[in-house]
């Protein structure tokens, strides 16, 4: 009976059965790695940034003091006003240090309506905020967009009139 079962092969129930195992399996592996949502690694490093924002204006704010963001192609650093020595210092904070991208991420930042060149590495120089926070809660005009090496996909961070910050809508394609 063995030898006949074996020379029939699979039935329609079984073949059913491992199309839908992998079918599975397929759909879990896709979500996992992230190939049809959105560039979650964007996503978190574009809220961070925002969350940072908030947090330095309401610093500010507490302490009367100017903060400031110094940015590079791939990395940020918070400054702060010290009116005695009349210069930006780094702060020196766990929350607001000085933090790097993830591999592929980049900015583009906008001041004013005119398009900053970022260099690729912290030069040693005065430092100077390219963002400013002010004392009042108030931020200069920029534009700031984290985007991949390729251009896409990007978000978009600018503050409003009110002085909140509006995080724009991920663009994941060229017709955006």
């Amino acid at each position: 009976m063995s030898a006949a079962r074996a020379g029939r092969g699979f039935t329609l129930v079984e073949m059913l059965v491992v199309v839908v195992i992998i079918g599975v399996m397929v759909v879990g592996a896709v979500l996992a790695l992230g190939v049809a949502g959105r560039d979650r690694t964007l996503e978190n490093e574009t809220r961070r940034i925002d969350a940072l924002l908030g947090y330095a204006r309401d610093r500010a704010e507490l302490q009367t003091r100017e903060y400031g963001l110094r940015f590079t192609r791939n990395a940020y650093t918070f400054i702060a006003y010290d009116p005695r020595r009349n210069e930006w210092l780094e702060v020196n904070d766990d929350v607001l240090r000085p933090r790097t991208l993830p591999a592929g991420l980049e900015f583009d930042l906008v001041l004013e309506g005119r398009r900053v060149v970022l260099d690729r590495e912290a030069r040693v120089q005065t430092l100077t905020p390219h963002v400013g926070v002010a004392s009042t809660g108030e931020f200069t005009s920029f534009e700031l967009t984290l985007r991949r090496e390729s251009g896409l996909p990007r978000q978009t961070i600018r503050p409003r009139e009110d002085g909140s910050l509006e995080l724009g809508e991920m663009v994941e394609t060229g017709s955006g």
